[in-house]
């Protein structure tokens, strides 16, 4: 029996840094692009956007998160 993944939704989410814990570790604030076009996302023009968006947070950027959602099915 063979699976079958099928990707339903695709998102980008900007970590910026909110401080540090006690321990030393980056607290982050997350700002979302939300559900991107799963069939044309293109990772360059996302980077771009978030870029662009980038003076106008009043936190700095630490990282950018992209996240697939995929059913699973037997084929």
């Amino acid at each position: 029996m063979a699976a079958i993944t099928t990707l339903k939704t695709v998102k980008v989410t900007a970590k910026l840094n909110n401080g540090t814990t006690a321990s030393g570790g980056i607290k982050t604030a997350n700002v979302n692009l939300g559900d991107l076009n799963k069939s044309n996302f293109d990772a360059d023009k996302a980077i771009a956007i978030i870029s662009l968006l980038e003076p106008c947070l009043d936190k700095s950027l630490y990282a950018i998160e992209k996240t697939e959602v995929s059913s699973i099915a037997e084929e």
